[in-house]
This record gives structure tokens, C-alpha cells and sequence, in this order.
């Protein structure tokens, strides 16, 4: 089983709007518009000695190949803005805009675990309860690895359970998962009878932190099974209604007559997505479909609990205080996720948000408490995670935030001899068909991913054999047999594409 994959390792594997005017923030200056933002996108990585570098959202879409992108800001815990750029359907030319449905993929996550927490909070589900005591439609089987340590919400919630199945790659909209059957069942796909393999505790639940939409999926159930509702109906009663969601939901398949309102999906090279999108009966894991305006009005009704003036939100002010630290402090993995949210920094540069992942989409979240700020970002490309973050960067410039910014780093030239040592086709170590060609550029290094597009790749100044993406600031490095041939690549995470 492989964790998640960082924006390298994913590469591997008309403008239209409606906006709300800008307006002056509570500290008395202007807030930065829509209009400021689309002109001054950032890479990560600003190349040492260069010029500065910024890009038009309009240019981005088309260098990245992803046909349509929505964006909405949160200034001093109000919305300050929501816009659409680009299209929802390449064929029929429908525009994106601040009401266009997109599925939000993991982002489905944190907002399913304020639901279970708030079954916790009432005594129907117990956080350190082992979870075949609330499961009763299906049971994690027991093994070697839950003899001394038990599957609990916590563990599921936190991705420290000990589960198998990082992600899911859904089922396409037009085709029915079996005879009679829309899509998979819960236990279809816990007990591996979908398009994943089964969901099984491969390690003692509590040592180590391993993403696991499979444990999200047990966690979906256990809420049917303690509630006796359908997912969707039980979050709808505890999290979208209350939180003001109001064009958000959990339903998989989505019903046909809001068909009309969602985007379709599309690849790297901006092909439409087979059957216009996936379904996600994994409602937990991937399968809210949303905007960026419900999520950021859910921030804003997250904020006011954890400003003493919600007393009746979701869930209560010690429980999304308890969701919003880290797991285990100090410990790699386990200090960049709470309960359902990944966190990042302390105190006044707390943030708090998910990134999102399903077939033709990419989104991100991130909430700044302490500023009462934050945004969400939603596309319909496969290569939108790449333009999501070029955005926050520049919101991020805009609006004075931590984070994210662009780096300032050193590379090198180099000469076409030199790059010619890395030329060549390398094949994916455990999936020789996928087929990859690396091939020299004027001083860098031109990285081709079918289906992805071509990346340019900047030689890291102070170490040799190592690469660059300016885009999104993944490094890869090379290999050299003992006679000083290059022979592979290493990308993030360890993955290797053997040379041909």
C-alpha cells in the first residue's frame, strides 16, 4: 500500500464571474479583489537572480490544462468575495461560476468528521471506543495487530487506525456498479468488493500515522449504523444545515436534476473525464459535492464556535478545539493532523483545512483562525492542485498571510552535454507500462507524463544529481549505477522509475 501522492508523484500517475464587490476589512484597508488576484499567481519557487514571476489565472488554465476554477475568500470571518473562472463543461461551454457544483474529494473528510464528532459529543458514538462496539452492518475483522490495540474514531479520524486503502478512484457516472446497483455498498468496499482492495488493520492501530480513506469508510458506516439514516441524510441533519450548507451534499450518485449545477471533471491534458465524472459511494472519504462559498460559510460558522458565539453549532467549542491539535506533537506525521483536519503552525499562524483529490478534481481549504481569514479553491482538472496553490500563494501575498509564499531558490545552467547524461525513457518500478521521457531543455531538464503535460525541471545549485519543479517546489532526484550512468529517478515518497 503506497501513501498519499505529492504533487510530483500525482504528475507521474472565457472568463466568467460573479462576484460580490470588494469592500474595506475590519483593520481599515482596502480587501483585494478578484481582479488583483487573477493577475498575480506565483509558482513556489522563485528562481534566485530571475525576474519576478507572477501569471494570469487565464494563462494558468491553459498551461495546466484545467478548464474552469472557482475561488472564495474569507476576510475577517465574513466572505469577501467568490468567483468562477473559465468553464464547468468544455462542450457546451456552461461557465464556471460561485454557485457551480465541484467535488470536493478529501475536503469531504474533515467536514464527515465534525459529524461523527458531534454523534460523539451526544455519548452515541465513544472517541476511544473500540468501533465494533457501534458497528453492526459489518465488523473490522480482528488480526494479530488489534490483540493489545483497537480500532477506535479517534484512531479513524486522525489516520493513526492502522488502515489499508489510502484513496479511491471512484466509478464512472454512466455506468451502474452492478445490475441493480448504482454504486457499491459500504461493505462492498470494505470488504473488497469494489475497486479497491479491502479494508483490514495491516498495522497496530496507534504507533504510526498513515492516511486511510478506508478507515473513513468504516467510520461512514458505523454513523449509518448508530443513526439508522443514510450517510447523506445524517450529515445533512448534523453539519450542512446547521452550518448553513446550502447547496452542499453527500448524495452518490448526485441526483440527476442537479446535474446541471456541477462541473464536469477532466484530465491533465483537458479531455473530459470518462462519463463526465466519478461516483464516490465512499461518501466520507470523497464524496461531498460542494462550492467554495458553502465551505467558506462552514469556516465562518467554525470560527464563531471557537469565539464563544455559537453555542449551538455543530459541535462544541472544546470539541473543535480537540479536532483542530495536533495528533501527537512534535512527531512527524502525527503534528499535521488533528481529528479530520490537517493543521499547520501554532497560534497566531494556526491553520486549519484539507486538500482535496478525486478523478478530474482538485481543490484546497485553509483557514487562518486567529485572523479570521481563509479560502477555498476548487478546480476541475486533474492538474488543478499545481493552479490551487499558484492562487493561495497569491492570495496568501495579497492578504498578508503566513502562508503559503513562493521560495527564493538557487539552480543552475546546465550544458547540453550534461543534460544529455539524464535523457531518456524511465519506466514506473512496479508498473513497467507507464512510461515517462525526460529529455534535454535550454538549460533544463523537460520532464513528459502522458497525459500530464510537460514539466520543466531547474537544477538545484548545491547538489548534484537533484531537480527541481519551480511550479510546485518538488525535488526528484537521479541514481547512478557504479559505473556513473544515470539509471533512475527518485521521486517523492520514494517512488522510482527504472531508465529503459
Amino acid at each position: 500500500m503506497r501513501s498519499p501522492p505529492t504533487p510530483i508523484l500525482v504528475a507521474v500517475l472565457l472568463l466568467h464571474a460573479t462576484a460580490c464587490d470588494p469592500s474595506a476589512d475590519g483593520r481599515g484597508a482596502a480587501t483585494p479583489g478578484p481582479d488583483q488576484i487573477a493577475s498575480s499567481l506565483r509558482p513556489a519557487v522563485q528562481l534566485e537572480g530571475e525576474p519576478l514571476v507572477t501569471h494570469t489565472i487565464t494563462d494558468r488554465l491553459a498551461h495546466y490544462a484545467v478548464p474552469g476554477l472557482s475561488v472564495a475568500v474569507l476576510d475577517d470571518g465574513e466572505i469577501a468575495w467568490a468567483r468562477g473562472w473559465g468553464v464547468a463543461d468544455t462542450e457546451t461551454g456552461a461557465p464556471v461560476t460561485s454557485t457551480t457544483l465541484f467535488q470536493a474529494a478529501s475536503i469531504s473528510k474533515p467536514v464527515a468528521a465534525l459529524g461523527a464528532m458531534s454523534l460523539a459529543e451526544e455519548g452515541i458514538l465513544g472517541l476511544d471506543d473500540p468501533v465494533n462496539v457501534h458497528l453492526t452492518s459489518w465488523q473490522v475483522p480482528e488480526n494479530r495487530f488489534t490483540a493489545d490495540s483497537a480500532v477506535t474514531l479517534r484512531g479513524i479520524l486522525s489516520h493513526t487506525a492502522g488502515l489499508t486503502v489510502w484513496g479511491f478512484p471512484g466509478y464512472r457516472k454512466d455506468q451502474p456498479f452492478a445490475d441493480g446497483e448504482e454504486v457499491a455498498t459500504n461493505v462492498d468496499v470494505l470488504d473488497g468488493h469494489g475497486n479497491t482492495d479491502s479494508v483490514r488493520v495491516f498495522r497496530e492501530p496507534g504507533i504510526a500515522w498513515l492516511y486511510s480513506g478506508g478507515g473513513y469508510t468504516v467510520m461512514e458506516q458505523m454513523v449509518e449504523d448508530v443513526t439508522g439514516h443514510p450517510f447523506e441524510q445524517a450529515m445533512r441533519e448534523r453539519v450542512l444545515d446547521p452550518a448553513g450548507m446550502a447547496r452542499s451534499t453527500y448524495e452518490q450518485p448526485l441526483p440527476p436534476g442537479r446535474w446541471g449545477e456541477a462541473s464536469r471533471g477532466h484530465r491533465g491534458d483537458g479531455s473530459e473525464v470518462e462519463g463526465e465524472w466519478h461516483n464516490y459511494p465512499e461518501q466520507a472519504a470523497a464524496g461531498l459535492w460542494t462550492t467554495p462559498s458553502d465551505l467558506l460559510t462552514l469556516s465562518g460558522h467554525l470560527l464563531d464556535i471557537l469565539g464563544g458565539s455559537a453555542p449551538d453549532g455543530v459541535v462544541s467549542r472544546a470539541t473543535l478545539e480537540t479536532m483542530l491539535e495536533p495528533h501527537r506533537f512534535g512527531e512527524e506525521g502525527f503534528d499535521s493532523y488533528g481529528l479530520g483536519f490537517g493543521i499547520e503552525g501554532e497560534g497566531e499562524t494556526l491553520s486549519f483545512g484539507h486538500g482535496g483529490s478525486n478523478a478530474g478534481f482538485r481543490a484546497q481549504w485553509i483557514v487562518f483562525p486567529a485572523l479570521g481569514d481563509g479560502a477555498v479553491v476548487m478546480t476541475n482538472g486533474d492538474r488543478g492542485a499545481q493552479l490551487a496553490a499558484e492562487v493561495l500563494r497569491a492570495l496568501a501575498d495579497a492578504y498578508d498571510w503566513p502562508r503559503p509564499r513562493a521560495e527564493v531558490r538557487a539552480h543552475r545552467m546546465l550544458e547540453a552535454t550534461k543534460l544529455a547524461e539524464y535523457a531518456g525513457e524511465y519506466e514506473l518500478e512496479d508498473e513497467p507500462d507507464f512510461v515517462v521521457t525526460m529529455r534535454a531543455g535550454d538549460g533544463v531538464l523537460l520532464f513528459d507524463v502522458p497525459e500530464q503535460g510537460t514539466y520543466t525541471l531547474h537544477a538545484d545549485a548545491g547538489v548534484d544529481d537533484s531537480f527541481f519543479d519551480a511550479s510546485d517546489a518538488q525535488t526528484l532526484t537521479f541514481e547512478r549505477d557504479d559505473d556513473g550512468t544515470v539509471s533512475t529517478i527518485v521521486l517523492p515518497g520514494d517512488q522510482r522509475l527504472r531508465r529503459r
